[in-house]
């Protein structure tokens, strides 16, 4: 490579700008992690000078060479003998290298050039006749000229966007012929050379420069642009984080769009060296400069190996939606709008994804995970956002495995054989329907469900010679796994026996009077049919019902209110069973407390509510089963 003080890199140009290299990260879109893009190879017709650009000649198989080895007019540079740069014919099947026509080559230094698609005009790089007042130095101009059928330039012209006090050079035409991109110094850039962009009039003039911005413009340099047939921008930069040196770049511009951050091509086409001036010279091969090897640029051969798409890069997180936590390996699938699924992805431990689509595409996004509702979207990749951050929540839906276990009220022996069924009592469906095992157990498992929205049950327990008992109990799901329904309710059964209270084996609870009276409320005549089932289902069973009350007030008055009760109680059976004569009532006022809370005459009880409550009571006692 020259001495690094031109940057357009040609000999004696003088340039001399400052090389900004750009630490920070300026946007490589994609970094390779898969096979390389290109492959590369030594050429035969390198020279141990500097050559810095080979370019395929129209109309024929030539390739036209920018080098600085001897030709026309010697210049004398620190008392050596340094040729400028100028074009050569390069013979692709012999590798022999001639001068080029003499139109061409100047007295000072040739550059980079490219055809019109149609061939009959070029644009070319060259060093103005004259010093720059203002930049005491020999300024890049864009010139054009004329192509005959032949090959022969004519008409060699100064561009009208030439300026004496800066550059412009390394020119590069859009495969339609309407544009050219180039480089320049101009004011107003990013920092050092910029790439620049101009429409192509009919008469060959060119419009007004846009600078293509900072997506590709860095504070370092860019030149040495070149377009494929795929209508992808190639070219160097210095001012981006690359393999070292200039690094040659691809990004694609879209008609009304910004260009796509530019695309690091990676080794082997890349090196800790200088690499410049990408050309094509077919439709996958071509060449490019290089000092990888040697202090002076050599050229090499490429070859593409694969297409070159750009990406847009989608990641995000995937969290609980009620809890906020990260959720790890949950699995995202994404089609194409053909329905082809084009990627499957599983968040790391921290919930976290990405991957790679196509710019201008629309994808649907499923994205599931065990115990959670499954949550779909649809995405459309836009070509000027090459970063799509897109996190999602999704709603927990744990699974929990309802277990219970049945024992003996007496004995806390394990039952076996117990019909158990389990009723949702929101839906009123019955979701389970069997019987214990030899341990006992019995479980239902409810999957999917919604995070933290309250189950309740019925659970009803029926076996020969014991008492048929329902339990009720609600659960709020959160966290997936097992539950135990006996840390919730007593899931015992009692033996239906001689001098059993079946209140107590039965699990009835309270039965509850207005105050002062003996009415039998609707609530009391739900616990009172339990009874009525279980004489219904032994029709030899006998039963004492007794009424209690706690301590306060009159004991006459105790008496004779229980006993009321009591037998209000024992009537609404009698109308419900066969042989009414198999209950009766009897009130025992507070004649046997259950709780020993005394307050009659000036005794003053202390004991809490819970006491009193004990012993106002109804209990009925089995005094015959069979």
């Amino acid at each position: 490579m020259l001495n690094h003080l031109d940057t357009f890199k040609m000999k004696s140009m003088k340039f001399q700008f400052t090389l900004f290299v750009s630490l920070a990260y300026a946007g490589i879109a994609i970094s390779q992690t898969e096979d390389p893009f290109f492959s590369t190879g030594n050429v035969k017709f390198n020279s141990d000078v500097a050559e810095i650009g080979v370019y395929k000649n129209t109309g024929d198989n030539s390739l036209i060479l920018v080098s600085g080895r001897p030709w026309g007019i010697i210049k004398r540079v620190d008392a050596q003998e340094q040729y400028f740069f100028n074009y050569f014919e390069v013979n692709k099947k012999t590798n022999s290298v001639v001068g080029f026509q003499k139109a061409s080559n100047s007295k000072f230094n040739e550059g980079a050039l490219c055809f019109t698609p149609d061939g009959k005009r070029v644009y070319f790089t060259r060093n103005a006749k004259k010093v720059s007042k203002s930049s005491k130095k020999r300024e890049l101009m864009l010139f054009t000229a004329r192509v005959n059928k032949k090959g022969k330039w004519s008409k060699i012209t100064l561009c009208n966007l030439n300026n004496p006090t800066y550059s412009i050079g390394h020119p590069a035409i859009s495969p339609n012929g309407e544009m050219i991109v180039f480089t320049s110094d101009m004011p107003g850039g990013q920092g050092g050379t910029d790439l620049y962009m101009a429409s192509i009039e009919t008469d060959g003039k060119l419009g007004n420069p846009i600078n293509l911005g900072p997506k590709i413009n860095s504070a370092g340099n860019e030149m040495f642009p070149w377009y494929s047939t795929e209508n992808q921008l190639f070219f160097s930069s210095n001012g981006r984080q690359g393999l070292g040196g200039f690094d040659l770049y691809v990004t694609e511009i879209r008609e009304g769009k910004e260009p796509f951050s530019p695309m690091n091509l990676q080794a082997p086409i890349n090196s800790n060296a200088d690499d410049i001036a990408l050309s094509f010279h077919e439709e996958s091969k071509g060449y490019f400069s290089s000092n990888r090897m040697n202090s002076n640029d050599d050229i090499y051969s490429f070859t593409q190996l694969r297409p070159i798409v750009f990406k847009v890069i989608m990641s995000g997180t995937v969290t609980h939606a009620n809890t906020n936590d990260t959720l790890r390996e949950a699995e995202l699938s994404i089609k194409n709008s053909q329905g082809i699924v084009v990627a499957t992805l599983t968040t790391d431990a921290k919930g976290f994804y990405t991957t790679n689509l196509e710019p201008d595409q629309q994808y649907f996004v499923e994205v599931k995970k065990v115990e959670h509702k499954d949550e779909n979207f649809q995405l459309n990749t836009d070509f000027n956002t090459p970063k799509v951050k897109q996190n999602v929540q999704l709603e927990g839906r744990p699974n929990i495995n309802y277990l219970g276990k049945v024992t003996d009220t007496k004995t806390g022996q394990v039952l076996e054989n117990v019909k158990v069924t389990m009723k949702d009592l929101i839906t009123g469906q019955i979701v389970l329907s069997g019987q214990t095992d030899s341990l006992g157990n019995f479980s239902k498992l409810c999957e999917n469900l919604v995070y933290g929205k309250t189950q309740k049950f019925e659970v009803k327990l029926e076996k020969n010679d014991y008492a048929t008992k329902s339990e009720i109990f609600a659960y709020d799901p959160k966290i997936s796994g097992n539950v135990s329904i006996n840390d919730l309710r007593d899931l015992s059964i009692g033996r239906v026996e001689v001098g059993v209270d079946l209140s107590k084996i039965m699990d009835l609870g309270d039965i509850y009077f207005d105050y002062g009276k003996f009415d039998i409320r609707s609530d009391a005549m739900e616990q009172l049919d339990k009874i009525v089932g279980i004489m219904n289902e032994y029709p030899q069973m006998v039963i004492e019902l007794g009424s209690h009350t706690d301590c306060r007030g009159a004991k006459a008055a105790n008496k004779t209110l229980s006993d009321n009760r009591a037998k209000a109680s024992a009537e609404y059976i009698k109308g419900r069973i066969t042989n009414p004569t198999r209950i009766s009532g009897m009130g025992f006022g507070e004649a046997k407390l259950k709780v020993n809370c005394p307050c009659e005459g000036k005794v003053v009880s202390n004991c809490p509510e819970e006491e009193h409550a004990k012993n106002r009571r109804t209990e009925f006692i089995v005094k015959k089963v069979k």
